[in-house]
């Protein structure tokens, strides 16, 4: 593929990416329950994966993680280098559109990532997205540990 290809192509995934985030499609024919769907942030769905260190705890190692969110609201946090799952279940958001809430309802090995320990099966997490980044933020008591993934399919020179 010829430069100038290459770059049409990065414009083109990367305007597909920032359209798939608007919210503002008619929603009032919908159910409740296809309206709380459609509410579902879908500059989250895809494939991430996440930087060496924690954005608050550089102490912390978290590259071997790696994380798939569909749009259907199922994700897997899992261990890119062992193969295990960490975390799988259900996302939705909670009523103030600002937090995730992650469930892991897999009824395997709960495992958080490091930093996550204490979070709970229903666990309430931060985040902020764009076409490329997503952090996820746990916070225990009074610290914070964010977690900064990059979108798997995103160009060289946006990861960091």
């Amino acid at each position: 593929m010829t430069a100038k290809g290459v770059i049409l192509f990065t414009a083109a995934v990367g305007a597909l990416l920032l359209c798939s985030c608007a919210k503002n499609e008619d929603t009032s024919s919908l159910t409740e329950s296809q309206q709380e769907q459609s509410d579902f942030p879908r500059c989250i769905v895809g494939e991430w994966k996440c930087r060496e260190t924690p954005l608050d705890n550089s102490e912390l190692y978290s590259g071997y993680l790696s994380l798939i969110i569909r749009s259907n609201g199922n994700y897997l946090m899992y261990d890119a280098e062992a193969g295990n799952p960490c975390l799988k279940g259900t996302i939705e958001m909670d009523s103030d559109d600002l937090d995730l809430i992650f469930i892991d309802d897999s009824g395997v090995d709960f495992a958080p990532p490091a930093g996550w320990e204490n979070m709970s099966k229903k666990q309430k997490i931060g985040y902020f997205a764009d076409s490329y980044t997503l952090k996820l933020t746990y916070t225990d008591n009074d610290s914070l540990v964010t977690l900064v993934f990059d979108a798997v399919n995103a160009p060289n020179e946006v990861k960091n």
